[in-house]
């Protein structure tokens, strides 16, 4: 960001935590110029840059009965204690893909921040499905991360623009700084996300 306030010190940018489907609204209205969302998003309705490619994996107590195994169907997991980020399209999603999976979860907490969900599985209080990058902000001696199969669970994010709308150079700088800022910072798990 600093790299771009000093090129652009005019433009005036506001960071703020929404979920996609707001993000989504605020683009569609013309509040925002763009956005950060987790994809799929209308293509029809909007310009998209996919910048991220992951999927959803189970995060579970070093103790716990799984934490052995490098994969799990997602089946396996219909007797747990869920804790769910409570965020409307990846609690839709892990709700549906469970439902898919012959199971309808036993949610325990529904927590808004990946923190408190990272202490509440240090203290083997449930397990949680949370995106794979996360781990690396996760005490990693507590917590192991299990790739999720049959199905797996995609979670992709993406720059959306408003369709056919002239965006500014100013755009196009800022994401590609923050692409160019993702992609040297995600390896060493100093990635925002």
């Amino acid at each position: 960001m600093k790299g771009f306030n000093s090129l652009f010190p005019d433009i005036k940018i506001n960071i703020s935590e929404e979920d996609s489907n707001s993000v989504k609204q605020e683009v569609r209205d013309g509040i925002l110029d763009f956005g950060v969302v987790m994809l799929p998003a209308d293509e029809k309705e909007f310009d998209i840059t996919p910048f991220v490619y992951e999927e959803l994996a189970l995060f579970v107590h070093y103790t716990h009965r799984l934490a052995h195994r490098e994969k799990v169907d997602l089946s396996e997991l219909k007797n747990e204690n869920f804790i769910l980020f409570n965020q409307e399209l990846i609690y839709n999603l892990i709700i549906q893909k469970c439902l898919g999976a012959g199971f309808r979860p036993r949610i325990a907490y529904e927590i808004s921040e990946w923190g408190f969900i990272s202490e509440m599985i240090g203290e083997n209080i449930g397990i949680s499905i949370c995106p794979k990058p996360i781990s690396k902000k996760m005490n990693q001696d507590l917590i192991k991360v299990i790739s999720i199969e049959n199905p797996s669970i995609p979670w992709n994010l993406g720059f959306i623009s408003k369709k056919r709308k002239q965006l500014h150079l100013q755009y196009v700088n800022l994401s590609s700084i923050f692409l160019n800022y993702y992609l040297l910072n995600y390896d060493m798990g100093l990635a925002p996300f």
